[in-house]
């Protein structure tokens, strides 16, 4: 499963540089982790899980622990993704990877560019101004999302996304799918796109780690600045006003 490679991939390179993981929480709006070397630290976050079932109480724990654990726990398995994330951020850091601004804007501007009106494009999770854009651009778009749905806005319940997956040119993913295994389902079902595009703050692992998985891009941010304590806030936008990068990716 794609979860289980990507700890497995965190875990070798976090014990090869030596990282420690020296905080960890799960708030309202984010699940973030802290890893540092000698006087550098690094933050990873994703979403916390909502109606995803219960958020069990974490004890204290190392980073081998969290990692090679195998559980169907949702806040454990939060906390491992933003983990990955956080070990990511230092490998993004130490390879000098080239930033960008904001990743709504980014990635609109991309989508826009490589597609024209004739294209299916789907959306696995809802980057609302993303979305906005496409369609005031006359594109084709409808949004899978388990958390909403809205039919007079094409924002569809999930238990559809695998039949339009089926149709889809262009498949945009949101990171925060990774907690789960439907993202090796949507991966699957997306082998005819020609475009699978893994996005947002939730995806900020090493983009290395996400090659030969299904993806052909990657796009997400790049946290040095960003704090518990802004985590704590729980703006969504305080993450996206973060420099970003776009990989492209060996699928």
């Amino acid at each position: 499963m794609i979860l289980d490679k990507l700890k497995q991939k965190a875990l070798e390179y976090a014990k090869q540089e030596g990282l420690k993981l020296i905080d960890f929480d799960l708030c309202e709006q984010f699940t973030y982790a802290k890893v540092a070397k000698d006087d550098k630290s690094f933050i990873g976050v994703t979403l916390t899980p909502r109606n995803e079932g219960e958020l069990n109480k974490i004890d204290n724990f190392s980073i081998d622990e969290i990692l090679s654990i195998k559980s169907y726990d949702i806040a454990l398995r939060a906390l491992g993704l933003a983990l990955i994330n956080a070990i990511g951020q230092y490998a993004i850091a130490k390879d000098g990877i080239e930033l960008q601004g904001n990743i709504q804007e980014n990635l609109a501007k991309k989508l826009l560019e490589e597609s024209d009106k004739t294209d299916k494009i789907v959306f696995i999770g809802h980057l609302t101004p993303v979305v906005a854009k496409l369609r005031a651009e006359g594109r084709d778009v409808d949004v899978f999302c388990r958390t909403q749905s809205d039919f007079k806005n094409g924002v569809y319940n999930d238990i559809f996304e695998y039949e339009a997956l089926t149709y889809a040119d262009i498949v945009v993913v949101t990171g925060a799918s990774l907690i789960g295994s439907t993202i090796d389902a949507v991966l699957k079902f997306s082998t005819d796109a020609r475009m699978v595009i893994l996005a947002g703050f939730s995806a900020g692992a090493d983009p290395k780690w996400y090659e030969g998985l299904g993806f052909t891009h990657v796009t997400s941010t790049y946290l040095e600045e960003f704090s518990v304590d802004i985590i704590k806030q729980n703006n969504l936008g305080d993450v996206f006003n973060n420099p970003s990068y776009f990989k492209e990716l060996k699928r």
